[in-house]
């Protein structure tokens, strides 16, 4: 009777871990959209890569160009996405615009 009770747990295991995947991606999603968060503030909104190129007006090659000498925020890797918060980028073209590129 060992055998059918370990696949219960295996599966309840299974379907927690499903739900965490599900909950962490919501939260992804919602971050992306820039909602709202609880208690009211603001959501960081984060952006993929296309759209840092655009907001900047340069090609990926010079962004990452960029990165690697510290002139933009290398953003952080969240599965397989590399996401940039947008006030970090906003701050950058600032910096960029005001002469001050560190």
């Amino acid at each position: 009777m060992s055998g059918p009770t370990m696949m219960i747990a295996v599966d309840a295991s299974l379907r927690d871990e499903v739900a965490a995947l599900r909950e962490q991606n919501e939260k992804i999603l919602a971050l992306l959209s820039g909602e709202r968060a609880p208690g009211g503030k603001p959501k960081v909104r984060l952006l993929r890569v296309g759209e840092v190129t655009a907001r900047l007006g340069i090609g990926k090659t010079m962004f990452f160009e960029g990165v690697k000498n510290g002139k933009f925020p290398a953003g952080f890797r969240h599965g397989g996405l590399r996401l940039w918060r947008e006030d970090e980028i906003d701050e950058a073209i600032e910096r960029l615009s005001a002469g001050t590129e560190n």
